[in-house]
């Protein structure tokens, strides 16, 4: 039944279709962050760069490299079941390559006097209202809290930085007023 080449090819679209979608997200998120980082950097020359664990994104491209090399390997090389760890390395090779565009994008930050530029938007400082301290299996996340209801998640590092940039512009703004 699972040497059937029917069974291979809907598997192998579900497979492919899905982790292909989700790489493709992430490509386009990619994308979209490349072409307003072009504007934000056109308006704000003065901005300072956050790199939040570089190793991430390095490590999820060799891993997508090796995925996929094994996956040419094994069918250049036969296997038992090789159609179905072909697949298997393909499909994780897809994932690391979405991966490596996630973590590139999610692990900087670009810092302005008013707020942050993250991801594909500029969040000021004032409007920052919470920052939530989230324990997640081995990552500690922080989910910051905007006024107009809106919330993202950084990492622990990038999220205490933020809450120590966000009350020094408070306290200055409170000096400024007296």
């Amino acid at each position: 039944m699972m040497e059937s080449l029917w069974v291979k090819l809907i598997v192998g679209l579900i497979f492919v279709g899905y982790t292909g979608y989700t790489t493709f997200k992430s490509i386009r998120l990619y994308v979209t962050f490349k072409k307003k980082f072009e504007n934000f950097k056109e308006v704000h020359k003065d901005y300072t760069l956050y790199v939040d664990n570089q190793i991430l994104w390095i490590a999820s491209g060799i891993l997508s490299g090796f995925s996929l090399a094994m996956a040419f390997y094994c069918l250049k090389n036969p296997v038992e079941q090789q159609f179905y760890v072909v697949m298997a390395y393909l499909c994780i090779g897809i994932i690391f390559v979405g991966l490596t565009f996630e973590t590139y994008v999610r692990k900087r930050c670009f810092f302005i006097e008013e707020g942050i530029f993250y991801v594909d938007k500029i969040y000021r400082f004032r409007v920052m209202v919470r920052f939530e301290q989230k324990k997640r299996s081995l990552f500690r996340n922080v989910r910051v809290l905007m006024a107009d209801g809106e919330k993202f998640e950084v990492s622990h590092k990038l999220g205490v930085k933020l809450e120590e940039c966000a009350k020094t512009r408070r306290s200055k703004k409170k000096n400024k007023q007296k």
